[in-house]
């Protein structure tokens, strides 16, 4: 958990306190299974006083294992997320169910860090933009080189006429 200590900032209109951190995934509560990072993930922000809220500003980075979506090759990729997020006295009125809130003068912000390096990771990677995948008839990686496999297609509705062609 990464607690921070808002009791200074609140007390100017204008405050703000900086951090920068060097965090193991657990620190997070990240699993290998959510987001597979390799090595540490380093994140450097602000909290500032807004008046009835503190705000959050934070910048990720992290090296992250991924498996490309064509090739199914793994491979290491960098990844990057920004985090904006209000945080609202706990005693607050009428705020909404999900709303972050703090007490005691002690933000934790790592929900927010960890939810929004979660959110950054796109849903399908490729190893390289022009990446050629796999052949769908015998898996051989076209990365590599062309397979042997036959590339003319038959739309599947004159299948049947082809094969009276084959047989003149």
């Amino acid at each position: 958990m990464l607690k921070l200590n808002v009791a200074e900032i609140k007390k100017n209109l204008v405050g703000e306190t900086s951090f920068q951190y060097s965090l193991s995934p657990q620190e997070l509560g990240l699993q290998a299974e959510d987001l597979p990072v390799v090595g540490k993930i380093e994140a450097q922000g602000t909290l500032s006083n807004g008046g009835d809220v503190l705000l959050l500003h934070a910048k990720l980075t992290a090296t992250v294992k991924r498996q490309c979506a064509r090739c199914l090759k793994e491979f290491m990729a960098p990844t990057e997320a920004v985090v904006d997020e209000r945080y609202y006295p706990a005693d607050a009125e009428n705020l909404p169910e999900d709303a972050p809130t703090y007490q005691f003068d002690v933000v934790d912000i790592s929900e927010a860090l960890r939810e929004g390096l979660l959110l950054a990771e796109p849903v399908k990677v490729l190893c390289k933009a022009d990446c050629k995948g796999l052949c769908p008839k015998c898996g051989a990686d076209l990365n590599v080189g062309e397979c042997q496999c036959n590339k003319r297609s038959i739309d599947p509705r004159l299948a049947a006429l082809e094969a009276l062609l084959q047989k003149n």
